[in-house]
């Protein structure tokens, strides 16, 4: 299968760089490097940036470029969109609506729901969305939970808690997977309701990671009423709707555009910087692993392609995009922990740090870029998955 770009997607892939190069200034904000677990995601300083930037994607008809017509989108082919993510990956830019959920509603959404988040999505709103998905006592096991919902009349009242909701304190909408049939089994019984995050009986409270960011929230929910109409699928059916979420959050060439571009940052930092008159990056094995990093960051691109060819002809790539999201955090991980290996001492100086090597990115990333391991669907999730339904392998 031939992966490179035509021609006319080389041009436009230099026509978004030109664009991004003239109307995007990071500010020295690092908000998109690392997925969620970017140093400065879902900041209010930030926040105003963004959302000028947003507006002027709008204006371009590139936000939505990915989406089918139907719903506003342009239906651009496979070759223009992966040219346009990665131009935008690569600059660190935000690139378009909330894949993950505008798709799962455009799949499984209620007409209304289609009507009314995905036209305002198509404008530029929404930019964070508050996932209920992780809670205290499931760890890994998303279909473990047990926030209830029970019906009454034409609502549900639900009761329980939330944990790593990432930006929800941001957000004024959310999306939240509960039990609305304790007595079916594990992976039935679940339904996946939109939440206004306004609503009376919801209470956030402030999660730290270890270098002091607000990066979660913990969600109380204390017998919310949810109209019945905010079901996305089926009722009790909610687990499928969710894993279509997955499998469009999972996938992606964002990681590997944005790791290129860390490597060739560090690269010509180590090329610059000497030590003992040396080139920092003059050693055999730095070299060597340098280099081995490029070889994952190309493998990790093809994966995503692979993804998004599946998801063009209409199909739900679970196991191939598991695959990419695997393959994605392990190499992120291993990446930054190489440039904190090849750094030695100066890599414990952090952002804010006068000395700090490329302004304490690589330090800060080393640590967040473990926490990918597990968001989202930790390794031996995505390895179930790969060998259940991908391969057909018994449990």
């Amino acid at each position: 299968m031939d992966f490179m770009l035509a021609p006319e997607d080389v041009a436009f892939a230099g026509e978004v760089r030109e664009f991004v190069e003239r109307e995007w200034d990071s500010k020295g904000l690092d908000s998109y490097s690392n997925s969620v677990y970017s140093y400065d995601i879902h900041i209010q300083e930030d926040a105003d940036r963004v959302e000028e930037f947003v507006k002027k994607l709008v204006d371009k008809g590139w936000w939505t470029m990915s989406w089918p017509k139907e719903f506003g989108g342009q239906a651009a082919p496979l070759g223009k969109r992966l040219a346009y993510h990665e131009a935008m990956a690569y600059a660190g830019a935000p690139a378009d609506a909330p894949g993950f959920f505008a798709h799962t509603l455009m799949i499984e959404g209620q007409q209304w729901q289609k009507d009314t988040f995905l036209r305002e999505m198509a404008r530029g709103d929404h930019l964070n969305l508050s996932q209920g998905f992780s809670e205290p006592n499931s760890g890994a096991d998303l279909a473990s939970v047990r926030t209830r919902a029970v019906r009454d009349g034409d609502d549900w009242l639900i009761t329980g808690q939330k944990i790593w909701n990432t930006g929800g304190h941001m957000a004024d909408w959310g999306h939240y997977l509960v039990r609305s049939d304790p007595d079916a089994p594990k992976h039935r019984g679940i339904s996946y309701f939109i939440l206004d995050m306004k609503t009376p009986g919801i209470t956030l409270r402030p999660l730290y990671d270890a270098l002091g960011r607000f990066r979660w929230c913990e969600v109380f929910l204390d017998e919310v009423r949810v109209p019945n109409r905010n079901i996305i699928g089926e009722v009790n059916r909610g687990w499928y709707a969710a894993m279509t979420n997955m499998s469009f959050e999972r996938g992606g060439v964002d990681a590997p555009a944005r790791r290129l571009r860390d490597l060739e940052q560090f690269i010509e930092y180590g090329k610059r910087t000497k030590v003992n008159g040396e080139s920092l990056i003059d050693g055999v094995v730095d070299r060597h692993q340098l280099a081995d990093a490029r070889v994952k960051i190309e493998i990790a691109r093809m994966i995503s392609y692979r993804v998004a060819w599946a998801q063009t002809r209409g199909e739900v790539p679970v196991m191939e995009s598991s695959f990419s999201k695997l393959f994605n955090d392990e190499m992120t991980w291993e990446i930054y922990n190489i440039f904190r290996r090849i750094l030695k001492d100066s890599s414990v100086l952090s952002v804010g740090e006068p000395r700090a090597p490329l302004r304490g990115y690589p330090a800060v990333n080393a640590y967040l870029s473990g926490m990918n391991r597990f968001a989202g669907g930790g390794k031996e999730i995505m390895s179930n998955i790969i060998a259940q339904r991908g391969l057909g392998l018994p449990r």
